[in-house]
């Protein structure tokens, strides 16, 4: 069988073929989308698709309920091995919840899908390299997965599992400059930290499809996550005078036990109606998480002499927040014979999260509770309903559609007894029109509007401790972010694609530091979120297939955009209320190039890069980052039962972020790098037969699971 090519150019979508990349042996799921066309992660785990956050990740059709950074963490442990193809979609249709405001990317996973006894066992080592004051350190991330899949008449089983350690090194550098009022510079603030973790992560997937006759199908799919980690930050902070005397250092150790739980299940069924295609879908979903962080920070007083100046202080935290999720939906669809085909459905999802925050400080020999202590409790009802219509013209395809939300939020803080209600009806229509110039030129445009809801810990107004002096806080009043997009797509030959794109999103949801003085004076930074900003896209793509050579194939992306933010903030400071004006642009280019190579006699190569030059994200300036990847795969092992792949990822060690956050009185530069240096060899079995096809099913929940916050690292 000739193997898929790895980017493949769908009418409405990008698909990643994930095997067909050698590189990809022992990469991470989060590794596998960085090096997709259009998609890029910054520093935070925020992942971008053409220059814009607020993409939504689904898992099989399902949402991962998680977000952010949390959802990278989350990525960064699930290995590529387990992974089928990425599907980008940067205009979905009504059918799709509203939510992302930049698009839809849909992670498949691997499946049985041919009758009989079949599966398969890889075993996978990757060693990281990272080195600080001259001394390189070895690390370790071992991967173990298990598919095994049973088809027989009207029965289909499939199950995976996945254990796989990981530990880690990082380096974190932030250099903080505060102004007064007319720009004088007030104070600079030093911190360094220095990370180190150590996680071990359990992933199962059980399910079954009963098909009874050729009319009616059922499913069940049960998933269970298990995540336990320590991460161990050690920071140094140093406070100094506009002349650069240091006058006061702090030295803050953190011990954090985490543990992630997650169990989830769907049920499915599926009505054919008729040889025309007329069908009926019913999907049930739940989803529990519980994430416990229990902390423990101790923090240092130093002068710029090092005489300690005051007792150390210890700060423990226990952290428990459990989320659960229900939702049911239903689909039909019904295709016409003069090629008329409409598709209608319905939604409901309810979530509820509670939040708890127990902080205590010591006092001598005794625990006191901290006055930030919280009790947060979040309800979210959303309903939605749909309908979508198609047909094609002779040379024209038509699809437009419209899809209406409503949603029902309640947010109450326990300690104060303080509520926030928000109720609101949204529509989202969308449009798509595709015209057939000729045999090899064909026109398609589109427009959509869609939404970004907070995710649940944006919403939470607890105080997390970064260290004893550094938070972050939640904002309960935060409000949706809306967004029209429109995109107009040449596609020559079915190979050469060029996309030009207009994006505009209101009340652009963005992280904002502020400051406030400590007990000595010093001035310390907090991170918060709020609506600060009108945000404005435009870009033009282009992605072309290029064989070079028998042998050779190459696949290149390139993206030039521009992203503009403007709007105000409202910085608080010892009381005082300043309106802060913001105007953040700038003009960027991305580029993804994969070359492989068919060496023969089973062996294939694989040489890829991508390079994100230095772009505007919220209001953060990013410096140009890059990685580059080689690898190399024999496939054709034990009589065509095993492969092995040995590949280098970013070995030159390019992938380092620098940012620089300027606004207001805040002036702040980010430099972080880990252990990205990766060298990876990965041993996959076969067994049974390998070739045929199943039916994959798709939950009912595709938006919520973006939104909740699991920690971790």
């Amino acid at each position: 069988m000739a193997q898929k090519p790895f980017i493949e150019q769908k009418l409405d979508k990008t698909v990643v073929n994930v095997d067909a990349s050698p590189s990809n042996a022992g990469a991470t799921a989060l590794e596998v989308l960085e090096k997709s066309p259009g998609v890029s992660v910054d520093n935070d785990g925020n992942i971008s698709l053409k220059g814009k956050q607020g993409v939504i990740i689904m898992m099989d059709g399902k949402p991962t309920y998680l977000s952010g950074a949390d959802l990278a963490n989350v990525l960064r442990n699930m290995p590529a091995s387990a992974l089928d193809q990425v599907e980008i979609m940067t205009n979905p249709s009504a059918k799709y919840d509203a939510s992302g405001n930049s698009g839809v990317i849909n992670i498949k996973t691997k499946k049985g899908k041919v009758k009989g006894s079949n599966g398969s066992i890889a075993l996978g080592n990757t060693s990281s390299l990272f080195s600080r004051n001259g001394n390189t350190e070895l690390l370790w991330k071992p991967t173990l997965s298990v598919n095994y899949n049973y088809k027989k008449n009207k029965v289909n089983l499939f199950s995976n599992f996945v254990y796989n350690y990981r530990e880690g090194r990082g380096l974190l550098d932030i250099t903080s400059r505060y102004y007064e009022a007319g720009k004088q510079l007030d104070s600079i603030n030093q911190v360094n930290t220095a990370f180190r973790f150590r996680n071990n992560n359990y992933t199962l997937k059980l399910g079954m499809d009963y098909t009874p006759n050729k009319k009616n199908s059922f499913g069940i799919v049960l998933n269970g996550f298990l995540f336990a980690g320590r991460p161990t930050p050690t920071t140094y902070t140093t406070f100094s005078t506009l002349n650069g005397d240091v006058f006061s250092r702090l030295n803050s150790h953190t011990r954090n036990e985490l543990s992630w739980k997650n169990f989830s299940t769907n049920l499915n069924y599926k009505h054919t109606f008729d040889s025309t295609g007329t069908e009926l879908t019913v999907d049930l979903d739940y989803s529990g998480y519980k994430n416990v962080s229990d902390q423990l920070l101790r923090t240092g007083f130093f002068d710029g002499d090092y005489q300690q100046t005051a007792d150390s202080m210890f700060l423990k935290g226990h952290l428990p927040s459990g989320i659960n999720i229900y939702s049911i939906k239903s689909d039909f669809t019904k295709p016409f014979k003069n090629g008329l085909r409409i598709e209608a459905g319905i939604k409901s999802s309810y979530v509820k999260s509670d939040n708890l925050v127990d902080y205590v400080r010591k006092a001598g020999s005794n625990w006191v509770a901290d006055a930030r202590n919280n009790h947060f409790i979040y309800d979210e009802n959303v309903n939605a309903a749909y309908l979508n219509a198609s047909k094609e013209i002779k040379k024209w395809n038509i699809q437009g559609g419209l899809r209406m939300e409503n949603t029902n939020t309640k947010g109450v803080q326990i300690s104060n007894n303080s509520t926030v209600k928000r109720s609101y009806v949204s529509l989202f229509p969308s449009a798509f029109v595709s015209y057939k110039i000729n045999e090899k030129n064909m026109l398609t445009t589109s427009v959509s509007r869609r939404l970004q809801r907070p995710n649940y810990q944006d919403l939470n107004p607890f105080t997390f401790f970064l260290d004893s002096l550094s938070y972050r806080q939640g904002n309960p009043y935060l409000t949706p972010q809306f967004s029209w997009n429109y995109e107009l797509k040449h596609t020559y030959n079915n190979k050469l694609t060029t996309t030009l794109n207009y994006t505009v999103t209101n009340d652009v949801i963005s992280q904002i530091i502020k400051r406030t003085k400590g007990s000595n004076n010093e001035i310390i930074g907090f991170l918060t979120i709020d609506n600060i900003a009108k945000f404005t896209n435009m870009g033009i793509a282009v992605s072309a297939p290029v064989k070079l050579a028998k042998w050779w194939n190459v696949n290149l992306y390139g993206n030039v955009y521009r992203n503009h933010y403007e709007g105000t903030y409202i910085s608080n400071e010892n009381g005082t209320s300043e309106v802060v004006p913001l105007d953040l642009s700038y003009t960027s280019f991305s580029f993804n190039v994969n070359n492989s190579f068919t060496i023969g006699k089973g062996w294939t190569a694989e040489l890829s890069g991508w390079y994100n030059y230095k772009n505007v994200q919220q209001l953060s300036l990013n410096y140009p980052m890059g990685q580059m990847n080689f690898g190399i795969a024999k496939n054709n092992l034990l009589k065509g039962k095993a492969s092995l792949r040995i590949n280098a990822r970013d070995p030159f060690g390019w992938q380092q972020y620098h940012g620089v956050t300027k606004y207001g009185n805040v002036d702040i530069n980010i430099r972080n790098r880990w252990d990205n240096r990766q060298f990876g060899i990965n041993f996959t079995y076969r067994f049974g037969k390998q070739n045929g096809q199943s039916r994959r099913k798709a939950s009912a929940t595709e938006e919520e699971q973006q939104r909740v916050g699991a920690g971790g690292n």
